[in-house]
């Protein structure tokens, strides 16, 4: 079981079958958590960061099974439990890999799943910097979902060791209407006590998958966009409103 609990290389682990849990008890220890998740799946590892000084827990950790899965699975079947009080976040732990060696850090994510089969990506992808440490993925979620419709959840760079925010991260709209709204009225705003940065992320290569000096938004984006919207390529089946048939009363 000792093995479980080491952390693995990056290279050997499969982000798509992995778990991130958070919300703990300090009580709660790896082995309570290990022994719950293994009633349900198998655990390939599990892994809760510690304080390098006080060697306690920091409230979250990650889980990998061994298949995808199983942390579906898992996610279903324990999504709002608790332990000593408290409700156990459980999510999709999909953070993409974000090297240092790139000079600018507003890059792109082509790696995170849509939210739905019925949205189209159009490069409405935003780079937000300046981030306080205590926001979250599901912060961003409530706050920019006001703007309009996030196709992909929003995603936050975090270290791979102690899984804290790296004080950046990304969201994706589903038209530049929304993202330039949003670049407009949050960029230098103050977000928990921090003024973010908000501007366009950059593009990667779709082909050798290095990263460009051009950002989304630009104009062969807009007016691809624009095309695929005219000939009703674009479009979500959640933004059309169902005509409601009222049944008609027989005199």
């Amino acid at each position: 079981m000792a093995n479980v609990f080491r952390r693995l290389a990056d290279s050997d682990r499969n982000v798509r079958a992995s778990l991130y849990f958070g919300n703990l008890d300090p009580e709660v220890t790896e082995l309570l958590m290990y022994e719950l998740f293994i009633q349900f799946a198998p655990v390939r590892s599990l892994n809760m960061p510690k304080d390098r000084v006080l060697k306690t827990h920091q409230g979250f950790g990650f889980v990998e099974f061994k298949s995808v899965e199983d942390a579906d699975y898992v996610l279903e079947i324990l999504r709002g439990i608790r332990l000593y009080g408290k409700i156990v976040k459980l999510k999709k732990s999909d953070t993409p890999k974000i090297t240092s060696s790139t000079k600018d850090q507003s890059i792109g994510v082509i790696n995170q799943e849509l939210i739905s089969n019925n949205y189209i990506d159009i490069g409405a992808q935003l780079f937000i910097n300046n981030l306080n440490s205590l926001i979250d993925e599901q912060f961003l979620k409530e706050t920019f979902s006001k703007f309009g419709t996030l196709i992909r959840n929003p995603t936050i760079a975090r270290d791979n060791n102690t899984g804290e925010s790296k004080g950046y991260g990304f969201l994706t709209f589903d038209d530049f209407q929304t993202s330039d709204s949003v670049i407009e009225k949050m960029n230098g705003a103050i977000l928990m006590n921090s003024k973010i940065h908000v501007s366009y992320a950059f593009k990667q290569d779709p082909i050798t998958g290095q990263y460009t000096n051009v950002r989304h938004g630009d104009k062969t984006e807009r007016l691809l966009a624009e095309n695929a919207k005219s000939n009703k390529v674009i479009g979500s089946k959640s933004k059309k409103k169902s005509k409601v048939h009222k049944p008609k009363l027989k005199k």
